[in-house]
């Protein structure tokens, strides 16, 4: 009975340290607006310049339409070696007229997002593949010695 006081006792250190190792990390990914910030932007009267001197350059631009301005930001929560979870996500889409000036502000979060399945096809390459016997056997006799120079030129002095 004395003996398995220790083992039970070193056991439940253990125990509490392995789980103590597994507490949860969140991360905050992306655009981190000063608080009030985003609220001040005024539809019709800022500028491009004014919105980037209130919170920033945006996290991204529109790819077809550069008056379309993206500021992303992004909350995760990773267990030790596990896949993060995204537990919230925000966009804001601010759209710019031709003049310069807010248009418009949008706001998205995780709920709007949506799931994109990428294409799977693989794209054919010219050329065939050797087996390994071909890699290997393909090159023997293809090599030639190495070239003599017939004039190689007036002598350095070798370091003397």
């Amino acid at each position: 009975m004395r003996r398995t006081v220790p083992f039970v006792l070193s056991g439940a250190v253990v125990a509490s340290l392995a789980f103590g190792g597994c507490a949860s990390i969140i991360d905050q990914r992306g655009f981190a607006p000063t608080p009030g910030s985003v609220e001040k932007l005024e539809i019709g009267t800022q500028s491009r310049e004014d919105v980037i001197r209130l919170i920033g350059t945006p996290s991204s631009v529109g790819t077809f339409n550069p008056n379309t301005w993206y500021y992303i930001s992004q909350r995760q929560e990773a267990y030790a070696f596990f896949k993060p979870q995204v537990l919230e996500q925000k966009v804001i889409q601010l759209a710019f007229n031709e003049s310069g000036r807010l248009q418009s502000i949008k706001n998205y979060d995780l709920t709007d997002g949506k799931d994109i399945d990428m294409v799977s096809r693989i794209t054919p390459t010219a050329g065939k593949e050797l087996t390994v016997l071909e890699q290997v056997l393909g090159n023997v006799g293809k090599f030639t010695g190495p070239k003599k120079e017939t004039n190689p030129g007036a002598p350095t002095g070798g370091g003397i």
